[in-house]
């Protein structure tokens, strides 16, 4: 028996470029008859068999991604597939051989299944048992999703580049989608593998799972540039409002913008006489998950005159352990963390406690990519409403404008996660004179997607400054 082990049969990814779809989609069947002998090959309704030009706009449609999915506090989704939609194996990539490559390697019974030997299934056991091949599979898993999407327009510009008549054209939108059909395979295997859903020992090692990234961001308010360490931790693919557990795209691009213009988004609001020793500047940054933006604004206000007051919030158990224990990576103990605090809580933004820290209002709040259902945005606005401190008439008639709200949000053009954006416009725009003291949009950003940065479902993002109107 030929080899099993994930270090011998995934492709290098360094070398993806040139890898054919094929021998992908052959190591991820071996890889999934390993750990998962008993699961199908991917089904995927007719409706999602799309041309070339629906993985355009992204690699792969955000409600084909269950692994990523999300949503917060107490939201739940709904909908997620259609009543009569009928299940067919995926019908691209054809050969001479007849029918779809997924069909042939299914008949192929490459699983083994029950024409499989002792020793191939002790093999296939010993493997599950090897904690370093699953640890290595799902680091493979994890760097093959966030290098797809080149791999897959690669195949796209082909059918544009190439000289041939339609077949050759044809030819490469088909390996195209193929290539996002595997994209779609690769984290449902992630997933299973999360879920713990292979029986070896090492399943059971949450640890393996972690992701340690770290990230430097120059500034020039500072001598030297902003280092951040953080930790990933697995997603729950039952739980939407474990989401909080990964770095997502909005809140890496929103704290480069931090580091780059802290005088900009990090300014004190408050009029000259309104500040001191006595009266902090105080920060909070709602759906925090991992800490970034928290992290990086207290290491830019690090060494000021009074230190300021950060609170990091979040809603589900896990996000906030693991939000815990970035800060204190990144701050450590003792005098440098009392200099620069920043302290966890959880908040529901369906019904803010008014316990402390929140019994006083807060002079800047930061968000990244905090919508994840219709709701969120009301909920949001609500509760920024009751935390944000309003204007007032400070002594000798200066005028304080009150407290501002920066959020970053990703626009996504498809998924299930599609036009939310327009939520937030509707819930923080405009509205008929006379209604009073509001919180709406002052000023907006539209900022372009960089390479190697977010989910391919994310088109483009969009930074708004929000305050009281």
């Amino acid at each position: 028996m030929q080899s099993l082990a994930p270090t011998s049969t995934l492709p290098p990814l360094g070398r993806l470029s040139s890898t054919p779809s094929l021998a992908v989609q052959q190591a991820l069947h071996t890889l999934r008859s390993v750990y998962f002998p008993h699961q199908s090959p991917i089904l995927l309704p007719k409706a999602k068999l799309k041309p070339l030009r629906a993985f355009k706009a992204a690699a792969v449609r955000g409600d084909e991604t269950p692994f990523i999915d999300s949503g917060y506090a107490s939201a739940e989704e709904e909908g997620d597939s259609d009543e009569g939609d009928s299940v067919v194996s995926a019908t691209i990539g054809h050969t001479d051989a007849g029918g779809s490559l997924i069909e042939q390697f299914a008949a192929a019974n490459l699983d083994g299944g029950d024409n499989e030997s002792d020793d191939d299934k002790e093999a296939k056991d010993v493997l599950r048992s090897d904690t370093f091949e699953r640890a290595f599979a799902i680091k493979w898993l994890t760097g093959f999703i966030s290098r797809a999407e080149a791999w897959i327009e690669a195949a796209s510009s082909s059918s544009t580049s190439s000289a041939s008549a339609t077949s050759s054209e044809a030819d490469a939108d088909d390996d195209a989608i193929l290539r996002a059909e595997l994209l779609e395979e690769c984290t449902n295997l992630l997933s299973s593998f999360i879920d713990g859903e292979d029986e070896g020992p090492a399943s059971k090692n949450d640890e393996d799972l972690n992701l340690t990234r770290s990230f430097v961001f120059p500034t020039k308010s500072k001598d030297a540039p902003i280092h951040v360490t953080l930790n990933d931790a697995p997603v729950s693919s039952e739980d939407h409002t474990s989401v909080g557990l990964q770095s997502w795209g909005s809140c890496i691009l929103f704290a480069e913008k931090l580091c780059a213009e802290p005088q900009v988004y990090l300014a004190d609001p408050r009029p000259v006489e309104g500040r001191g020793r006595e009266k902090p500047l105080r920060v909070l940054e709602l759906g925090a998950g991992t800490g970034m933006l928290s992290i990086v604004a207290g290491k830019l206000m690090e060494g000021g005159e009074v230190a300021p007051v950060i609170v990091a919030t979040d809603y589900h158990p896990d996000v906030l352990a693991n939000l815990a224990r970035n800060i204190e990576t990144n701050f450590g103990g003792g005098e440098r963390r009392a200099k620069v605090p920043v302290e966890v809580e959880v908040l529901d933004w369906e019904a803010p406690t008014d316990d402390a820290p929140f019994d006083e209002p807060f002079d800047i709040i930061l968000a990244a990519d905090v919508v994840y259902h219709p709701m969120h945005a009301e909920w949001i606005e609500a509760c920024v409403s009751k935390l944000l401190r309003k204007p007032a008439r400070g002594a000798g008639g200066v005028e304080d404008e009150g407290g501002v709200f920066w959020m970053f949000m990703a626009i996504r053009g498809t998924g299930r996660h599609e036009g939310l954006d327009a939520s937030v416009d509707a819930m923080f725009g405009g509205r008929e004179q006379g209604e009073g003291l509001r919180l709406g949009i002052l000023e907006r950003e539209d900022v372009r997607r960089r390479g190697g940065v977010g989910r391919a479902d994310e088109d483009c993002y969009k930074l708004s400054k929000i305050g009281w109107v």
